[in-house]
C-alpha cells in the first residue's frame, strides 16, 4: 500500500519546495527594493543638482524668475503721493511783477491721473505786493512712460494786495510833511492753467507752470463783469517725490 503512495508524497513534496523557494525569492528581492534606491530614485534626486550645475540658478530662481516672466510687477509712477515744489516766475498783470511760492500736491493711485495741490506765493511789484493762497484739482497723463509728464489745473483762492506810492513820490509828500498810509485790499479768485514737468531724475522734476486768475475786486458803481481783474502767471518750478 505504501509502495502504492509513495510517488504522490514524492511528488506533493517537490511542488511544496518549489513553492517554498519562489516566496522566499520574492521577498529577499522586495527587501532589496526597500532598502536600497534604484536608478530612477538616484536620477530623480542628482536632476535638480545637475541642472544648477548648468544655469547656475537654484530651482528656487528658476520658478521666480518664470513667475516674473508670467505675472509683469506693476507699474509705479514716481509721481504718485506727495510732491513738494518751489518756484520763481513772473507776474504779468499790466506791469510785470516777479513771484516766489512753494507747492505742496498729492496724486492719488498707483497711476497717479489726479491729485489736489495746494499753493502759497508772494508777488514783489514797483508799487506794493501781493500774498496769494490757492488750491487746485489737477489732471495729468497718469502712470508716465517717459520723463515728460503734461498736466491741466483749475482751482480758486484769494489774495490780499498791500499798495503804496512809488518811492519818489512818497519822499516828495514827505517834504510836504504828507505821510501816506498803504493800501490793503483782500480779494478772491478763480484760475485754471497747466504745464509740463520733466523728470531730470526718478525722484526730482523740472516743471514749467502757466496760469491765468480773475480777480473779482470790489470796486464801487461796476458790476462783477466789469471789476473782474485778469492776472497772468508763468514760472519754473523744482519738484521732490516721496
Amino acid at each position: 500500500m505504501l509502495a502504492h503512495r509513495h510517488p504522490s508524497i514524492t511528488a506533493a513534496l517537490r511542488a511544496t519546495t518549489v513553492v517554498g523557494t519562489l516566496a522566499l525569492s520574492l521577498s529577499l528581492a522586495a527587501e532589496a527594493e526597500a532598502s536600497t534606491p534604484t536608478l530612477t530614485g538616484f536620477a530623480r534626486m542628482a536632476a535638480p543638482l545637475i541642472a544648477q550645475l548648468e544655469t547656475g540658478r537654484s530651482p528656487q530662481q528658476e520658478q521666480e524668475q518664470e513667475q516674473e516672466r508670467r505675472e509683469p510687477p506693476p507699474v509705479i509712477d514716481p509721481a504718485s503721493g506727495p510732491v513738494f515744489s518751489v518756484f520763481g516766475g513772473s507776474v504779468f498783470s499790466g506791469a510785470s511783477a516777479f513771484q516766489t511760492g512753494a507747492t505742496f500736491a498729492y496724486f492719488f493711485g498707483p497711476k497717479a491721473g489726479i491729485g489736489v495741490e495746494v499753493e502759497g506765493n508772494l508777488t514783489f511789484g514797483p508799487a506794493g505786493r501781493v500774498v496769494q493762497f490757492m488750491g487746485s484739482f489737477v489732471m495729468q497723463t497718469g502712470a508716465r512712460t517717459s520723463k515728460f509728464v503734461p498736466y491741466i489745473a483749475i482751482g480758486a483762492g484769494i489774495l490780499q494786495a498791500s499798495t503804496g506810492f512809488p518811492r519818489a513820490t512818497a519822499d516828495a509828500l514827505a517834504e510836504l510833511g504828507i505821510i501816506p498810509e498803504p493800501t490793503t485790499e483782500t480779494a478772491p479768485f478763480v484760475q485754471f492753467g497747466g504745464g509740463l514737468r520733466f523728470y531730470v531724475r526718478p525722484k526730482m522734476a523740472f516743471r514749467v507752470d502757466a496760469r491765468l486768475a480773475q480777480v473779482a475786486l470790489d470796486l464801487e458803481g461796476l458790476s462783477f463783469g466789469d471789476s473782474l481783474f485778469p492776472m497772468r502767471r508763468i514760472a519754473g518750478m523744482i519738484s521732490w517725490d516721496f
